[in-house]
């Protein structure tokens, strides 16, 4: 739950003071000049020292940095015009900086953003807290011209195995996104979801916190690849972590820290209200598997201080300091709202609950501390169901009841597990979830006094911990051989489905060997795609068929008229008619539906707006060619096409509806000339009959 500040100590200002003076000391050794440091070669910086002099190098300031163990920090510069121009581009800012360093890019030249020595921290650590999936960067410095304090380069330096890291860290959140789908559920149950990840599978540790090296940078203690790959993290790793995925998702959130308390956290907003969230405090200290609170979920601010003040009289001063940054989507305002707290069905849970289709499965005591229940939860009803009932009790090594309920649990694809002081059992929430079956018993092992008070994620691993104490000194672990992932094999059909019946299928997990049944759906007729077509004598209509079929029933309507039937056509092979009752200048749609003694299938209707068919005629005079041609309804113009011998044909001219003739001048004697006139309206078009002239 602590952090470690990254607050320069006495020893390193002294060090920078002497640094400051070795300074001096070189500007005049080299008549004012300061060279780039060794590793900076002349070539890489001589484009810049004609407009900017010699350049400085500075350590940047990594102390708001999350991911290096920061906290939230007010900007120093926060009233100066550099910090408002840093402000105005801080998108812009961003996307470079993250651009750079996701291609592990050794320096970035940003001398033309304006950045000087005031704000240039304020811009990175912003940068830097708005993608925390950036684990990869050790440290970072910046060059600048030591006269206008103007910063020219951003340097970084990437840990040893920066590449391996972000791809494993890629690999992780993917698995998260699939395992979290987040699609059709509300922000609460969003904030949620990733609570009980959280406190599931990740270990609160600060044994591996290391302070911080100049090569390797900080350790992933405090960040989102200790959370998901390493599954042990300080709460900078639970916080941003948190953050990434709600933004991702949609639910506006920020990070906020307290350094009363040396601690990080979230806010996040539901309904235009801000409501705090501490998934780090949730999560037992002691990290006992399947135990998650929701003291710390969605409660205001003064809910939150109160108990951080009851938690340990070292935390005596609350978080009053708190400070919230990284907020994305809105403006932060004090969390008052506090009605979460009650009522809610997490209140007074103090284990993992979990999300199955549309559900939320949680167990906790009964009305009685000998009795627990297993409830499953709907956020669209809001309706908390009781599922299943159980009395047991959990004694001392002496003998005395305990007076709580332990119970724990655990989902893997369709059962629930869970556990009673000495039983494991499981429910197959697809068969029947009010009946369970036991798989493990301890009392074959153990005697009363030993009990099970544990069940879940411990690293990678899904145990069971057996303990002769509720604070869970394990005394023995099993492996729960939970199936994470069904391998189906090839589906086996028990029953045939009909036109009257559904059918059966069976199928068998080769990881677990589980079994489930599959309802095969009633036989259907296919859905039949109508193409329709204009031609001289009608409209045409083609369709799909069905083997199944007896036959197929058309559909017409004229405008927007009513749908009436104009042909039942028999024989499930038949694939076409023409619709001949037709006017020009009219739209028809059409649907065909398959049809047997059992059923008719559905259909997807296509209309058709019909033109007739122009006959054209072409008659010598002694000025040309002139084709002419009767009245076609529907046209509203005519394209006139024309074929010289046997070339090809071409539109040579386009008339209004109330043209009939046409007079080509552009002839020949003795040659043969071809005409056909098409008629249309947009896009739709009429047939044609052709008319072959040789001019004389």
């Amino acid at each position: 739950m602590k952090y470690e500040n990254v607050r320069l100590t006495e020893a390193v200002r002294r060090i920078r003071m002497i640094f400051v003076v070795g300074v001096i000391a070189a500007c005049v050794l080299y008549g004012g000049k300061i060279p780039a440091f060794a590793e900076d070669t002349q070539e890489q910086y001589d484009s810049s020292q004609s407009s900017y002099g010699q350049l400085l190098e500075q350590e940047g300031d990594t102390s708001g940095i999350l991911q290096f163990g920061g906290q939230i920090i007010e900007d120093e510069a926060s009233d100066s015009s550099e910090a408002s121009l840093a402000a105005a581009n801080s998108k812009k800012y961003e996307s470079a900086i993250v651009g750079a360093v996701e291609k592990f890019s050794p320096r970035l030249n940003v001398k033309s953003w304006g950045l000087t020595t005031r704000n240039v921290a304020n811009v990175v650590t912003t940068a830097m807290n708005a993608h925390p999936e950036v684990v990869y960067v050790a440290r970072y410095s910046y060059l600048y011209d030591q006269t206008t304090g103007k910063v020219v380069y951003l340097k970084f330096s990437y840990k040893p195995n920066a590449r391996t890291e972000k791809k494993q860290l890629d690999a992780a959140i993917a698995e998260v996104n699939k395992q979290i789908n987040t699609k059709n559920m509300k922000p609460a149950e969003i904030v949620l979801a990733y609570h009980e990840f959280l406190t599931s599978t990740v270990a609160y540790d600060t044994s591996g916190a290391k302070e911080f090296d100049p090569t390797t940078g900080r350790d992933h203690m405090y960040d989102m690849y200790g959370v998901l790959v390493k599954r042990s993290s300080v709460c900078q790793g639970y916080a941003e972590t948190m953050w990434y995925f709600l933004r991702k998702a949609g639910v506006p959130s920020g990070v906020a820290t307290s350094q009363y308390v040396n601690h990080a956290w979230n806010v996040v907003n539901i309904g235009g209200k801000w409501y705090h969230v501490d998934a780090t405090w949730d999560d037992p200290a002691s990290d006992i598997p399947g135990r998650s609170m929701h003291d710390y979920f969605l409660v205001s601010f003064d809910t939150l201080n109160s108990k951080t003040k009851a938690a340990s009289s070292d935390y005596y001063l609350g978080r009053y300091d708190t400070k919230v940054g990284n907020v994305w989507k809105g403006t932060y305002s004090n969390a008052t709202d506090k009605r979460y707290e009650k009522g809610q069905f997490w209140n007074g849970v103090e284990k993992v609950i979990f999300y199955r289709k549309g559900y939320w499965y949680s167990i906790k005591q009964g009305s009685q501390s000998s009795y627990y229940q297993i409830n499953k939860y709907s956020f669209s009803n809001g309706v908390n169901t009781t599922i299943f009932t159980g009395q047991d009790e959990w004694l001392d090594t002496d003998g005395t009841t305990l007076n709580k309920q332990y119970g724990t649990l655990f989902l893997a694809q369709e059962k629930l597990y869970f556990c009673t002081s000495r039983y494991v059992a499981w429910i197959d929430l697809e068969v029947n979830e009010r009946k369970a079956w036991a798989i493990y018993d301890i009392r074959q092992k153990y005697v009363s006094g030993v009990n099970i008070y544990g069940m879940g994620y411990y690293g990678n691993d899904v145990v069971i911990w057996v303990s002769d104490t509720p604070s869970c000194t394990r005394k023995d672990a099993y492996y729960l051989g939970a199936c994470m992932s069904h391998k189906w094999q090839a589906g086996e059909v028990t029953k045939q489905p009909t036109f009257t019946s559904q059918g059966s299928q069976k199928y068998k997990c080769s990881n677990c060997g589980y079994t489930k049944n599959v309802t095969l759906d009633k036989l259907k007729l296919a859905t039949v795609t109508v193409k329709t077509k204009n031609t001289g004598k009608g409209i045409s209509l083609t369709w799909n068929t069905d083997s199944k079929a007896t036959g197929y029933k058309v559909y017409r309507r004229t405008g927007k008229g009513a749908y009436r039937l104009i042909k039942t056509v028999k024989g499930s092979s038949v694939r076409s008619m023409v619709d001949r009752s037709v006017v020009g200048g009219k739209t028809y749609t059409y649907r065909v539906s398959a049809y047997n003694s059992y059923t008719k299938g559905g259909s997807k209707a296509k209309s058709q707006y019909y033109i007739g068919c122009t006959t054209a005629r072409a008659k010598n005079t002694s000025q040309g060619v002139r084709v002419s041609w009767k009245k076609t309804k529907g046209a509203a113009g005519y394209k006139i096409y024309k074929k010289t011998g046997s070339g090809r044909f071409k539109c040579v001219k386009v008339v209004k509806a109330k043209t009939r003739t046409y007079l080509d001048r552009r002839v020949k004697s003795g040659t043969k000339y071809t005409y056909f006139v098409k008629p249309y309206k947009g896009k739709t078009a009429g047939t044609y009959k052709k008319a072959s002239v040789k001019y004389r």
